[in-house]
């Protein structure tokens, strides 16, 4: 027999694989459940937004999903006569590449469910460029259903349409209602999105995997949670205000048109829509169109250049040999493993042992070394490498094993001298020191910012903590870059080395910062700092080493400024923003920094009660590590709560959702008063506040005393606190105020409090001020 007749192989698009005409995928029963969980659909997205990312500059961008082995025909599907006549006339029994399958399949029907009620939601619009974006996505809908299902028969039935997959004994295709059957968390899926897009009528699509009682079936929860996983990520990436991933600016990818569109798109996109795009973004149905765009862009991305390669065997048994080949149980080298023996030899086996890169790569492997299985490794290496390449020439990284590798041996050829090709390696080795000692440091060790503990700056130790707390890797690039110079620095220039380093730290986070506070999010802060390794802002050298750019704080500040104001970011303006926006979305870690830096040695106002003012220095220090991890102050309050038209507030607090979520309705307390302050009326909550900011024993039984007589009894666990807890400084201003928590006291809070933390994190990116002489 030819070897040609045993199994073919064909790469194809996700697209054309799944709209063969009449072509149903189906899964046998020894194949398990879907399984992937949010890292895995976390990765498969990624791909598809890094991949589109790469076709602005790159037309060949094309993201590979490995292969899938099948096998053709209806021989593996127990389908007896007269049931048999109901199967596809084309049936591919999945031997591996369920998952990949499944997973786009189901990003598909959030991709039809998003555009088409958008589509939808531009109904009633009649401005040329709408009309035609609107249209080009309404046809669209149409072939994106194709990979969802597709049509058996040509009767107006509803079960005229099969699901593109399926799996055994829980599923029968067939165009009889009483013998169709759709019951695994795949098929299920799918067919209740055909059942909701007959209906003219639906509402939002949301796929719960439940029976009648509302209990959710066994076995789908893993699919349920993935599609609730990308229906999230995918909202956000079409709003753009996705934490970590990104799609290329509505402007981009029209402006690459030129090839661009020609790649995903199926005709010239119309000057009327191109004209709309790129104008005025107060006008009407702009939000829609952009968003529409977007997800056009990333869905005919996903569907047209991502590619499998899939292998059809003549029968099981040489799917399975093929299968076999090509999945071993070994464990994958991590990047750096195949790194090592580049090194070796280049420096030759026999001079290694002595070379000054065995001590590199020695440090390197200590650090990795913490980390025993494969997964962990692999993670472990791709979160020194990827702030190690944007720190070296503002290189973005990819997770892909394959790309670290190609980054590491590729670099380390270019460096053509010996002692190059050695910095290379040392630099690696001080970034993964940084990253262990500070970033990752092992067990419960607390971070140690440089190797001499003696160093420290309580405020860098601060915003270091905050840092890790909101998990901004991005940032690992330019400090690595400060704490190499420590480390290079010569003994009589340490001092100065470490000073700029804090005041990186602190640089960095008053940016990172005022940037999200302001804009209620990311908003692709990450490139922000690649432009600064890459190619510097405001026209300050880059900060990548080697892009030539030296390590000045001066020169740091100067840019994140320069950014700053690019946005118009002036204190005004932050502080108009910061105070009407819902903080507390952005994030709990960033409210507990703005309510911290707005508290720092403030004190109440006699002249505004409820309202803080700065006091001298030294009155209420807040900036250290020990007060950010205090549990005093570990818990983030609602004054007003967060429940819709509590009683005992004013009914304007409701009005709108994010009053509740603004910076004036928080302080921050321990976790046991907040539990006893939970929802309770106004009136209760200011007596509580009393008492948790007594600063004398007497005091606070005097305020549970006053509470009594007026008919509120904090209870027994409150008298406790009066004991046990600290004094509670953030509420004593609280405490003072005695007219309504109302809409208008929170919004002025608000402006107060951003005034405040503008006022102490501003200056961390502007020059320290001159130091004043002694007096003579």
């Amino acid at each position: 027999m030819n070897i040609s007749q045993i199994f073919s192989a064909e790469s194809e698009s996700v697209h054309d694989f799944l709209t063969r005409e009449g072509q149903g995928c189906f899964i046998p029963a020894y194949q398990r459940g879907y399984a992937w969980d949010s890292g895995h659909v976390g990765r498969l997205l990624e791909d598809a937004t890094l991949g589109l990312e790469r076709l602005i500059s790159d037309s060949s961008s094309v993201r590979f999903l490995g292969s899938i082995i099948t096998v053709r025909g209806n021989a593996l599907v127990a389908a007896a006569p007269p049931f048999d006549r109901e199967l596809p006339r084309h049936v591919m029994t999945i031997i591996d590449g369920q998952q990949r399958l499944c997973t786009i399949v189901i990003l598909n029907i959030i991709f039809h469910e998003r555009l088409r009620r958008l589509v939808r939601s531009m109904e009633d619009a009649d401005e040329a460029g709408v009309v035609a974006l609107r249209d080009d996505a309404a046809d669209f809908l149409d072939d994106l259903a194709k990979t969802i299902r597709f049509e058996r028969s040509r009767l107006p039935d509803l079960h005229r349409f099969y699901p593109r997959i399926v799996r055994a004994i829980d599923d029968s295709w067939s165009r009889n209602a009483v013998t169709a059957r759709y019951e695994s968390p795949i098929a299920r899926a799918i067919w209740s999105y055909v059942e909701h897009i007959q209906d003219d009528e639906a509402g939002e699509f949301e796929y719960t995997g439940t029976d009648a009682d509302g209990d959710i079936l066994e076995g789908h929860e893993a699919l349920v949670d993935a599609m609730a996983n990308l229906a999230e990520q995918v909202d956000q990436l079409a709003a753009d205000q996705h934490a970590i991933l990104s799609l290329p600016p509505v402007d981009a990818l029209i402006a690459g048109a030129s090839h661009v569109l020609a790649e995903l798109w199926p005709h010239v996109l119309s000057a009327p829509a191109r004209a709309f795009l790129l104008g005025d973004d107060d006008e009407p149905f702009f939000v829609e169109a952009t968003q529409t765009m977007r997800l056009l862009a990333l869905a005919r991305y996903v569907n047209l250049r991502m590619a499998a390669t899939v292998i059809d065997a003549s029968n099981e048994d040489y799917a399975f040999d093929m299968f076999e080949s090509l999945n071993t149980t070994g464990q994958p080298l991590t990047a750096f493993e195949t790194f090592k023996p580049k090194v070796v030899e280049s420096e030759t086996p026999a001079a290694y042992p002595a070379s000054p890169s065995k001590v590199s790569i020695d440090k390197v492997q200590q650090f990795l070394d913490r980390f025993k299985n494969a997964e962990q490794r692999l993670g472990a290496t791709a979160s020194l490498l990827i702030p190690f390449a944007l720190a070296e020439n503002g290189h973005r990284l990819e997770k892909h094993l394959s790309h670290q590798r190609r980054y590491l041996r590729d670099q380390y050829a270019a460096a053509n001298t010996r002692n190059a090709k050695r910095n290379f390696v040392k630099h690696l080795a001080t970034t993964s020191d940084f990253v262990s000692s500070a970033w990752r440091p092992h067990g419960r060790r607390a971070p140690q910012l440089l190797p001499d503990p003696a160093r420290s700056d309580d405020v860098a130790e601060f915003c270091f903590e905050v840092l890790r707390a909101i998990r901004h890797e991005i940032v690992l690039a330019p400090l690595s870059r400060f704490y190499a110079a420590f480390c290079d620095a010569a003994p009589a220039g340490r001092d100065r080395a470490a000073e700029e380093f804090f005041g990186a730290i602190k640089a960095v986070t008053a940016f990172s910062m005022l940037w999200r506070a302001a804009k209620g999010g990311t908003a692709n802060i990450d490139s922000v700092y690649r432009e600064l390794m890459a190619r510097g802002i405001g026209g300050g050298a880059a900060l990548g080493r080697q892009n030539g750019g030296a390590v000045s704080l001066a020169n740091l500040r100067a840019a994140l400024l320069a950014k700053l104001d690019a946005e118009h970011l002036d204190r005004a303006t932050w502080v108009a923003d910061t105070s009407v926006s819902a903080i507390y979305k952005t994030g709990q870690s960033i409210t507990r920094f703005l309510l911290l830096t707005a508290s720092h040695n403030a004190v109440p106002d006699d002249d505004v009660p409820g309202m803080i003012v700065r006091g001298r220095r030294g009155s209420n220090p807040l900036l250290s590590r020990s007060q950010w991890l205090d549990d005093e102050m570990l818990t983030v309050e609602h004054v007003a709560p967060d429940a819709a038209h509590s009683p005992g507030w004013p009914r304007d607090v409701y009005a709108e959702r994010r009053t509740v979520q603004r910076l004036g309705n928080f302080v921050l307390i321990p976790e046991v008063e907040n539990n006893l302050l939970a929802n309770r009326p106004w009136v209760q909550k200011r007596i509580l506040y009393r008492v948790f900011g007594a600063d004398t024993a007497a005091k606070a039984r005097r305020a549970i005393a006053a509470g009594r007589e007026f008919g509120f009894n904090p209870g027994r666990r409150a008298e406790d606190l009066v004991e046990e807890s600290s004094v509670l400084p953030m509420c004593q201003a609280i405490s003072a105020f005695e007219g309504p928590w109302d809409e208008a006291f929170i919004a002025a809070r608000s402006v107060r409090l951003a005034e405040l933390a503008w006022d102490t994190v501003h200056p961390w990116l502007q020059p320290p001020p001159p130091r004043r002489r002694g007096r003579r």
